[in-house]
């Protein structure tokens, strides 16, 4: 299902849009702080992804006036935006990534990546507990300093996904590596990180500010995976930001 919010139903075409892609193991809901956020002075698209593969996100751009579009992808969300739009060859009018990587998994000259093996391991785990596989990952998102958010995250990974998304996520991680392709990206993005993250380490996001020309890179000190949600008042003022300068 895809999840739309809007403020007006008269305004919107000359309203800036807020695209917001979520990642693995949960859904549109995650971004509930962006869209009270923002929802009262532009367009929030938070669509609920179904299916991990960058031809999904290549269909749904072109539909958007992606010149007035603010383009935010976490995780395996962001990872499907530089695919897709290296292969699109079109430019948002701003492009954030959160947590993204060039290369999930690690690789011989890519040493900052999660070992192929651990994501192996969690997608045979889905076919015992899938439940339990995403519990963890939720765990794993935050950082030891976030455990007042604890009990939010864990109803936020609640998703009910199917195990045959869950693992076709996990297999777009296993084969996912742009480090090509970054070249070709013409946006401008801006790169949000958050320093304990120990899923998408900041190895991962310097690699990318050294690779996406003209980025601008923000390090959250003290934050895991989930910035936006754990760090939202710094994250929303990113994004004010990102849309004076679009």
């Amino acid at each position: 299902m895809c999840h739309q919010y809007f403020n007006s139903p008269f305004s919107l075409a000359l309203m800036k849009k807020l695209v917001l892609l979520h990642g693995w193991g949960t859904g549109s809901r995650i971004w509930q702080r962006q869209v009270e956020a923002f929802e009262g002075s532009m367009e929030v698209l938070a669509p609920d992804i179904p299916g991990w593969e960058p031809v999904w996100v290549k269909t749904y751009l072109p539909r958007l006036p992606l010149e007035d579009c603010v383009l935010v992808g976490w995780s395996l969300g962001g990872m499907l935006l530089l695919e897709a739009l290296a292969d699109l060859n079109a430019a948002p009018g701003a492009l954030v990534l959160v947590a993204a990587a060039a290369s999930f998994c690690r690789r011989p000259d890519h040493p900052w990546g999660q070992p192929a093996a651990a994501v192996r391991a969690m997608r045979r785990g889905l076919l015992k507990d899938p439940g339990a596989v995403v519990r963890e990952f939720a765990l794993n998102s935050q950082a030891p300093q976030e455990e007042a958010f604890r009990e939010e995250v864990m109803e936020l990974f609640d998703n009910q996904s199917s195990p045959e998304h869950l693992a076709a996520g996990l297999d777009f991680l296993l084969r996912q590596d742009c480090r090509t392709r970054l070249g070709e990206i013409q946006a401008q993005a801006i790169i949000v990180q958050g320093e304990a993250d120990v899923i998408v380490p900041p190895e991962q996001a310097r690699f990318l500010h050294e690779h996406l020309a003209g980025s601008r890179l923000h390090l959250f000190p003290d934050a895991g995976h989930l910035p936006f949600l754990t760090q939202a008042a710094r994250f929303n003022g990113i994004l004010k930001e990102a849309f004076r300068n679009s």
